[in-house]
């Protein structure tokens, strides 16, 4: 992973607090969300950060300003 929500928002806190707001509007929120899903799934040894990658593919989409 590139991008680090630890990091960015400070701390596990702050970084799990954005996460759960799912605000969408940004890169940065769309990542962390991402990277904490990961996060998540990795410490329950599930794959449930598959489904949330899913389901922001299309913000991706968005921001990034590609084609459907």
């Amino acid at each position: 992973m590139t991008f680090d929500g630890y990091q960015a928002h400070g701390s596990f806190d702050a970084c799990a607090a954005a996460a759960k707001t799912r605000k969408r509007d940004t890169l940065e929120d769309i990542r962390n969300e991402l990277f904490f899903a990961c996060r998540a799934s990795r410490h329950m040894q599930d794959d449930q950060f598959v489904t949330v990658y899913a389901e922001l593919l299309p913000h991706f989409e968005r921001l990034l300003g590609q084609p459907d």
